[in-house]
């Protein structure tokens, strides 16, 4: 099952979480009027819109990402300097090299098949002087839920099936490799520990899905997912208090100049 119109429109009412990381990313990078931003994995589009604010009249922001249903809520934004396109972060070739002032890369590269080709295109599609940004899981930290979706899809029956395209969060020293090999000389990487608020087992199953297009589940066919829902639901019960779920996060934020 991939992305449905359902998930997106949800994602946006429920993405409150990687909207924050993306202040927090922006936060860091020098971004300037007039300047020409790409927004990798900008999904439908609240944080392409808020860069569109910072670059204003004089500057371009164009989105990319895979999902047509998370475009379609994009393209609908009113933003004169927006423009959106369907594709992945592997392969850039519609835009020319040195075309822009940054990259912009939030809560996407663990979904992204191959890190190490979407990396040398960001190097490519940037401009001498220009910014890298990336914001995502860390790889040297494991989540309550990627332990919870771990366990239950290492069950019997579902253990059967094999997801397909899952995300892969990178460690901090596999992190420093790709933007090495990809000529990134001048960088630097913090860590910035969040909490994942939610009400309850199902809010938080909820903004999981959203958040995945889908692919909490992993390969299990749509007849098992409510049976899998349940058990990922018991074993967050453990996790509720009266102020509902706390969940530590931590994430690997990146700037690099090319």
């Amino acid at each position: 099952m991939g992305d449905t119109r359902e998930l997106a429109e949800g994602y946006t009412l429920a993405n409150d979480t990687q909207y924050n990381a993306g202040l927090f990313l922006l936060s860091r990078l020098d971004i300037q009027p007039g300047m020409h931003v790409l927004d990798v994995g900008c999904g439908p589009g609240n944080l392409t819109a808020y860069i569109a604010r910072l670059v204003g009249d004089g500057g371009r922001v164009v989105g990319i990402d895979p999902s047509e249903e998370r475009l379609a809520i994009a393209k609908s934004l009113p933003d004169r300097q927006l423009s959106f396109f369907q594709g992945k972060a592997e392969d850039l070739s519609r835009f020319e090299s040195g075309s822009f002032d940054v990259v912009f890369v939030n809560s996407t590269l663990h979904w992204v098949q191959d890190q190490p080709r979407a990396m040398r295109e960001f190097a490519r599609v940037l401009r001498p002087g220009g910014q890298l940004g990336i914001s995502g899981g860390s790889g040297d930290f494991v989540a309550i839920h990627e332990r919870i979706k771990a366990d239950v899809l290492g069950r019997e029956p579902f253990s059967a099936y094999q997801e397909v395209e899952p995300p892969r969060f990178l460690k901090r020293a596999e992190l420093e490799g790709l933007l090495e090999a990809a000529g990134f000389r001048e960088r630097t990487i913090v860590v910035n520990n969040i909490v994942k608020k939610a009400r309850d087992a199902d809010d938080m199953i909820d903004w999981l899905d959203t958040s995945s297009s889908g692919k909490t589940y992993g390969g299990i066919p749509l007849e098992l997912r409510p049976r899998a829902r349940e058990l990922m639901k018991r074993e967050w019960e453990p996790f509720v208090t009266d102020e509902g779920i706390k969940m530590d996060m931590e994430l690997l934020v990146t700037v690099a100049v090319r």
